[in-house]
């Protein structure tokens, strides 16, 4: 694909202030009354949304993607938690004039996913939670120690070791994956912050170590819970996990993948999530 095929590389970013910070946003797709609102990885910006997945999404639904406080081209400091953060990307969606929404949330946009389904029940229809883990995953205990290892790499080999798995075939697709998120020239989005990266950091690795407040049986939405087959980040069972805990969830894993599972199968989670989203009660 060239870069006329994709609309995400050419939207404008636009920008809303909440609270005196300003917050740098995305819209893509025809407005609808209830859109999808997207919230990244550690340390992921606007830029790295794969336009595969995100204009397959847009062809079906309104897209909204936010770049939460501090990080990319919003203002404000980066919280050191996931409640403080759900608590201003819920800002941010209710400033939008957004009365509900589905949420794509990825990795530590998946934890948000889960705390904001617990604080405002009411906002959120359906959840897509990528990469993910619930509170008190063990796999998070050593999440300093993961970081360090991967940021020792040059930046492509940065973003392969924890996006794909040592098999030749998901480097060569996460390196795709990689390329496409530089298709964008124009307008692009700061690189996160180290004071953003060092929260964030503290963040994710106290959803795994601070004492347990969701009670993940009280969503009652449908969950499309999507994973690959060896996500050291999150350690592909925490997923399982998630699924058993929530009611109306279902679960799917991709094969030889790592964090960066739906990177690496970005037309099959595109035609998954659209029919999770259309269909699914």
């Amino acid at each position: 694909m060239n870069e006329q095929e994709f609309n995400y590389v050419s939207v404008p970013t636009k920008y809303i202030e909440v609270d005196d910070i300003r917050y740098a946003y995305r819209s893509l797709g025809t407005p609808a009354e209830v859109p999808v609102v997207c919230l990244q990885h550690f340390t992921g910006t606007l830029e790295n949304w794969d336009p595969i997945i995100i204009d397959g999404l847009a062809k079906e639904r309104q897209v909204i993607l936010i770049d939460n406080t501090g990080v990319g081209n919003s203002g404000g400091k980066t919280p050191d938690n996931v409640l403080d953060m759900s608590k201003d990307a819920i800002k941010v969606i209710n400033a939008l004039g957004i009365h509900q929404c589905d949420i794509l949330g990825f990795s530590l946009g998946g934890f948000l996913a889960q705390a904001m389904a617990d604080l405002r029940p009411e906002l959120f229809r359906k959840l897509i939670i990528v990469g993910a883990a619930p509170q008190g995953a063990k796999a998070l205990h050593s999440f300093p120690q993961l970081v360090e290892k991967a940021f020792a790499l040059e930046p492509k080999e940065q973003y392969l070791y924890v996006f794909a798995t040592k098999s030749e075939k998901s480097r060569a697709k996460i390196t795709s994956t990689l390329n496409r998120l530089y298709i964008r020239k124009e307008e692009r989005d700061q690189n996160a912050s180290m004071d953003a990266i060092t929260a964030q950091i503290s963040a994710l690795t106290r959803w795994g170590t601070d004492p347990v407040t969701i009670d993940l049986s009280k969503i009652t939405q449908p969950v499309l819970i999507v994973q690959g087959s060896n996500d050291e980040m999150m350690d592909s069972a925490s997923s399982l996990e998630l699924y058993k805990s929530i009611p109306n969830a279902i679960l799917i894993y991709y094969p030889d993948s790592a964090h960066g599972s739906f990177n690496q199968y970005p037309e099959l989670f595109v035609e998954q999530a659209n029919s999770f989203l259309n269909r699914f009660e």
